[in-house]
């Protein structure tokens, strides 16, 4: 986590990430304008999907060349760094190949589907010397081994400790705001195993995703701190005034929140924001919270 946040020069603050959308059929030209616009608008991290790697109609190295000359635009526009997370996950064989072509055309960041490619697999990518670049944990595949509250393995074992004992330096941990079923306690334990203090092993970022929006931030904040990085796909690059302005979005609630303000009242003062918030809305945590044995 902390080496993530040299790398952007960003200390005090959740950082921003951004899933590219739509989720595939695109090819890199067209993913590279989509990476711009989010960038420009103010995201750290922007990821490829899960479902996106060597694609014929998207193939990785011509991505990374047109994606990291569109995000060296954008940054130089903003004034700050981004990353891109560049998803390398293959046949085991063919990985470290896959990641030393990403390096060598420009990437700044890379991503596998830690669970499908296997944890020993990622070890080996974590711990090579010559990948020297952060590696961005997807959990794809992991809901069906951890499936649900009464079976399976556990949700904090699977999607937090294994990972972060792999090597990874930030994970999508599924949140309970949107499209997954997932429990509200098993969400935070998740994030704080990512986070908690373990010998040597070093935190990494925990990325609540899967429908979060910028309603979502405050509570967000509530529950990690500054020390969270807040995935957004549709909330971004579905904002109406486009995916810049989705991102805009975020960064006014961000820098709302860590202020001290509330986003109804920074909703009023940001068009960008106000129109997010109105389209989305505002969560807020029922009253009692997850402790609440009555509820």
């Amino acid at each position: 986590m902390q080496g993530v946040r040299e790398l952007l020069g960003v200390f005090d603050r959740p950082l921003l990430n951004n899933m590219i959308k739509p989720c595939t059929g695109i090819d890199p030209e067209t993913t590279a304008e989509l990476a711009y616009e989010a960038a420009r608008g103010g995201v750290d991290i922007i990821k490829d999907d899960e479902l996106v790697a060597d694609a014929p109609h998207c193939p990785l190295v011509d991505r990374v060349k047109a994606v990291m000359k569109a995000i060296k635009r954008a940054d130089e526009e903003k004034g700050e760094k981004t990353l891109f997370a560049f998803n390398i996950t293959d046949r085991t064989e063919k990985l470290r190949d896959n990641a030393y072509r990403a390096i060598e055309a420009g990437a700044n960041c890379l991503m596998v589907n830690y669970f499908t490619i296997g944890l020993d697999a990622t070890r080996m990518l974590t711990e090579d010397p010559n990948i020297d670049v952060p590696i961005l944990a997807h959990s794809d595949f992991t809901g069906a081994v951890y499936e649900s509250p009464w079976s399976g393995v556990s949700a904090t074992l699977v999607g937090a400790k294994l990972p972060r004992l792999a090597g990874l330096d930030m994970a999508i941990g599924l949140s309970p705001y949107g499209k997954f079923p997932i429990m509200m306690d098993t969400f935070l334990n998740m994030g704080f195993q990512m986070l908690a203090p373990w010998a040597h092993i070093k935190p990494m970022f925990p990325m609540p995703g899967g429908g979060t929006t910028q309603g979502h931030v405050e509570d967000l904040v509530n529950k990690f701190g500054k020390d969270v990085m807040i995935a957004s796909g549709g909330a971004i690059h579905g904002h109406p005034m486009g995916p810049a302005a989705g991102a805009r979005a975020f960064r006014q609630a961000i820098d709302a929140v860590m202020a001290g303000e509330s986003l109804e009242e920074a909703g009023k003062q940001h068009k960008e924001l106000g129109m997010a918030l109105g389209l989305w809305g505002i969560y807020k945590e029922e009253k009692g919270g997850i402790f609440d044995l009555k509820g």
